[in-house]
């Protein structure tokens, strides 16, 4: 049985997680990570679990039993998504909800969301990439969408799988290196990837960009005012 490192001692870990195996590195492993033995896939909590990756067939699991994609265990009525800001303004995201405290956890602990200056490590990466048109980069500050509603789909261009249409949120929560964001940090996470968004709005035409718009607007007022 493997333990928790110091650093995961001092945080409080949400009691759903509690359950969630340990990782050799000392950090519990979510739901939704792959376990991977002499270098296949295998059943969740033999060998080693890659972080990075995502369980896939987990997708459809957790769409059709409603469980959260950190714990594993059953959804409410509420779902937090764990998003970028790009996502925030677009309103679509890859990959299913979780439990409210789980989601923070999420966006404070994991080292990717929490460290603005980490890189993607995608060296011996095995896995299929995401649905739609995911954008690789760090975004620096992430945000817990909350709402009560989402439609799954899937995109007609880019890669094959499941994107999901979020909700209006009852709940906006934001984050930068481990705590709350401030509003010049999700400001300046904004208008570095806002041109990525642009470039696809551009191929729909002026419909395309005046929705990109729309959808802009409507996210400034979900910023943290300070």
């Amino acid at each position: 049985m493997n333990q928790l490192n110091e650093r995961m001692l001092a945080v409080d870990i949400p009691r759903r997680m509690q359950r969630l195996p340990i990782s050799p590195t000392g950090f519990p492993v979510p739901w939704f990570v792959a376990w991977f033995e002499n270098g296949e896939p295998c059943e969740s909590g033999r060998g080693t679990p890659d972080f990075r990756v995502i369980d896939t067939p987990k997708i459809n699991i957790a769409i059709n039993q409603k469980r959260c994609w950190v714990c594993g265990d059953k959804l409410g009525v509420h779902h937090a998504f764990v998003i970028g800001p790009m996502c925030a303004i677009n309103r679509v995201v890859s990959e299913p909800p979780s439990h409210r405290d789980c989601a923070i956890f999420g966006a404070t602990s994991c080292p990717f969301l929490s460290q603005p200056r980490m890189k993607r490590n995608e060296k011996n990466l095995y896995g299929v990439p995401p649905a739609g048109f995911g954008l690789k980069r760090n975004p620096g500050c992430v945000c817990v969408w909350i709402t009560r509603s989402y439609r799954p789909f899937r995109p007609g261009v880019g890669g094959d799988g499941v994107l999901f249409r979020l909700g209006d949120p009852e709940e906006t929560l934001w984050f930068a290196h481990g705590r709350s964001a401030t509003r010049e940090e999700v400001l300046q996470s904004i208008n570095s990837g806002l041109p990525l968004l642009q470039e696809l709005a551009v191929q729909d035409g002026h419909a395309g960009e005046r929705s990109l718009k729309r959808q802009y607007d409507s996210t400034m007022s979900l910023l943290p005012v300070a």
